[in-house]
């Protein structure tokens, strides 16, 4: 009898290895599972970015977004720099900055702080009426009227034609330089 008792428990020490095995092979084939889904998840995931003042939707293709997310952050970079008063104008370019890249910054710094100098001790007011946007290799181009004020008179009204050249690293729009074109020149 003894024997048979013996046998028993080794067939229930045997079936019971059996399970383990087959609960180990379950969990090892779900965490594989589960790891090619965090893959796919992260894989293909989307981030959605809202900027203010956005008029139409945002694609990014390649890491590049599409004519109108640039047009966009580009009428906003050029009201930051070209619509101004003494009282919002410091304000405004150091908004302005902040869309500058790294390297571009301290000669950026230096030109719209001297600016903003400039246009809070003579009292000066401008605004900047864009009338079109040309896009092309990472240069944008933005034709319009530019209207300057010292207090209620105007001393300046002319066509003006800006010069953005700009990149995107990692989602981020980045400013290199910010100047005015010169007739029959490059700017």
């Amino acid at each position: 009898m003894k024997l048979e008792l013996f046998t028993s428990k080794m067939s229930n020490l045997f079936m019971e290895n059996r399970l383990l095995k087959f609960v180990v092979a379950v969990m090892a084939t779900t965490l594989v599972f589960n790891s090619f889904m965090v893959y796919r998840a992260v894989k293909y995931q989307r981030v959605i970015i809202v900027p203010p003042k956005l008029t139409a939707s945002v694609e990014f293709v390649h890491g590049k977004p599409n004519d109108a997310y640039v047009k966009d952050l580009v009428r906003n970079i050029s009201s930051l720099a070209t619509t101004y008063t003494p009282a919002i104008a410091r304000r405004q370019f150091e908004e302005l900055l902040s869309y500058y890249a790294p390297e571009a910054y301290p000669e950026g710094s230096k030109a719209w702080y001297s600016l903003a100098g400039m246009v809070e001790d003579a009292k000066t007011s401008s605004v900047f009426f864009t009338e079109s946007i040309n896009l092309k290799n990472d240069t944008a181009e933005l034709f319009g009227t530019l209207k300057q004020y010292t207090g209620d008179t105007l001393f300046l009204g002319e066509t003006r034609t800006y010069i953005i050249q700009y990149r995107f690293v990692d989602g981020r729009f980045q400013i290199i330089s910010f100047r005015q074109k010169i007739a029959g020149g490059k700017g």
